[in-house]
């Protein structure tokens, strides 16, 4: 009698079983563009792009004023292609059935969770140019929280809807002094026993905790008034001043602001009367003292329908860094845990079905709608040996859609 007890399509259920149960971040951003790439037979760089919203300015009187139309676009590439592979003797398929879930398919789908996890983690949280708190310090206090609601509010992000996926150590610290403010006891409860914040609290409706969490190191560079240099800039780049003399290295993620511009509101365009937050967007060495085109986002944009800002920096605008008291100061490199506040619509997760091979092999497929998984799974007999090596793969691609709806929390 053929043994058909742990055929591929068995096994691959219990791997999207496993998957499930082990992500935080991925299971909480958007994952409605899976669709775009199901029975499509993908493969490694296939993209989809993702349309922004439209911004419309509102005009005065009775006269027509036509807008233009801008139809922004980000792109959702599958970059990385990740497996698990392992093989079994049809003995061991016919005498060890209840081993092979413990052996084999749980603890592959825990690597490819946590593999799924920390790739979607890495790509996106260095775009977002909203950050509260200082590296290497650990927040404490729920005000932190509050403002980094505040940062989400100020860029008109939904109220409803909002998460928090945190450093273990920011979860424990801030459940801890939870516990001795005036809140309803359930919670209170829920903090105590589950060793974390639950529930909906301080404008937050998910709390989670995810130790794939990124670690970034900032730039360095010696004590300096950093300034900008040139004044009506606007664009992509600045141009930048007034380092030290020797080794200055940013790094792709470091945070700032500059003196005198502040953020708009992009659905009202009225300023928020409070410094907006620039991103560097690619890693930067400099010996002499100045950055003639650093990359930064978001854009300097004063007026229009894509408006940034309520006005470009002046020459000699102070330049402040993230965790800096400004002025003259040193740029320390010092790690920190990221943790992130946002609403799920900030990001994108996608995986994709991929190409089933031929050659004699067994493949099949397994899609769960709900959980958004697609892991394929491929088995071949070998008559040499009596073996059955079997691999899972998984394709997948995160993006930052809209980083104005997230703020990044520093620890």
């Amino acid at each position: 009698m053929a043994n058909t007890i742990a055929t591929p399509t068995w096994v691959t259920k219990e791997v999207a079983r496993g998957f499930t149960n082990e992500v935080v971040f991925i299971s909480n951003v958007n994952r409605t563009y899976d669709d775009q790439y199901k029975q499509s037979g993908a493969k490694v760089g296939n993209t989809v792009n993702a349309r922004l919203p439209q911004r419309f300015t509102v005009t005065d009187g009775q006269a027509l004023q036509l807008q233009a139309l801008y139809d922004q676009t980000v792109p959702i590439t599958l970059t990385n292609q990740k497996n698990v592979a392992f093989g079994y003797s049809s003995a061991q398929a016919t005498t060890e059935l209840d081993a092979i879930r413990e052996r084999y398919t749980q603890p592959g789908a825990e690597a490819l969770a946590n593999a799924a996890d920390v790739l979607a983690f890495q790509a996106v949280y260095r775009d977002v140019w909203s950050a509260i708190g200082t590296a290497g310090t650990t927040p404490s206090a729920t005000l932190t929280y509050l403002q980094a609601g505040v940062k989400l509010t100020d860029q008109a992000a939904p109220q409803s809807g909002r998460v928090a996926v945190l450093d273990p150590l920011a979860m424990a610290t801030i459940a801890n002094t939870s516990s001795t403010l005036f809140n309803p006891g359930a919670v209170i409860s829920e903090n105590y026993k589950k060793g974390q914040f639950g529930r909906n609290q301080l404008g937050i409706d998910e709390w989670m905790q995810d130790p794939n969490r990124p670690v970034f190191t900032t730039g360095s560079f010696t004590s300096s008034t950093p300034l900008v240099n040139g004044a009506s800039q606007t664009g992509s780049t600045l141009a930048c001043d007034g380092f030290a003399s020797g080794a200055t290295n940013l790094k792709r993620g470091d945070v700032f602001t500059i003196a005198g511009v502040n953020a708009v509101n992009p659905l009202s365009y009225s300023s928020t009367g409070r410094l907006q937050q620039f991103v560097v967007t690619a890693d930067s060495s400099d010996s002499s003292g100045a950055f003639s085109a650093l990359a930064i986002s978001p854009s300097i944009i004063t007026s229009g329908q894509l408006q940034t800002v309520d006005a470009s920096p002046a020459d000699n605008a102070a330049i402040t860094f993230q965790g800096s008291a400004g002025g003259t100061y040193a740029y320390t490199a010092t790690t920190s845990p990221q943790s992130l506040v946002y609403h799920p619509d900030a990001f994108a997760f996608v995986m994709a079905d991929l190409m089933k091979p031929g050659a004699g092999a067994v493949a099949t497929t397994v899609r769960s709608k709900q959980a958004g998984v697609a892991i394929r799974m491929v088995e071949q007999y070998q008559i040499g040996t009596d073996q059955n090596p079997s691999r899972l793969d998984i394709l997948i691609g995160a993006a930052t859609i809209q980083a104005r709806l997230a703020c990044r929390v520093w620890g």
